[in-house]
């Protein structure tokens, strides 16, 4: 049976969720909070199944794009045993 791949959060992309979930707790409130959390565990639940199902860049064929809501997307790329989440893009505190 083939191992699994696992989705590894950068750095940066962790710190980013965090500031989301903040944002959203201040702004919005839990429900929103735990929306966009339990939205984020969706992708990683479907892009261990199905790792090429977002769209690649087409600046750079290594990087995909999963818009996980209107105002958040994440950028990964696939390595042969795992998902890495470069960043998360949360288009409503872009001002």
């Amino acid at each position: 049976m083939a191992k699994k791949r696992q989705v590894i959060w950068s750095l940066e992309s962790s710190r980013k969720v965090q500031s989301i979930v903040e944002y959203l707790l201040e702004e919005w409130g839990e429900k929103e909070a735990n929306d966009i959390l339990n939205r984020l565990k969706n992708f990683e639940d479907l892009v261990i199944e199905h790792p090429q199902l977002y769209p690649a860049s087409q600046e750079d064929d290594n990087l995909r794009k999963a818009v996980i809501t209107k105002f958040q997307s994440v950028i990964y790329t696939i390595d042969d045993d795992s998902i890495r989440v470069l960043t998360i893009l949360d288009h409503r505190q872009i001002s």
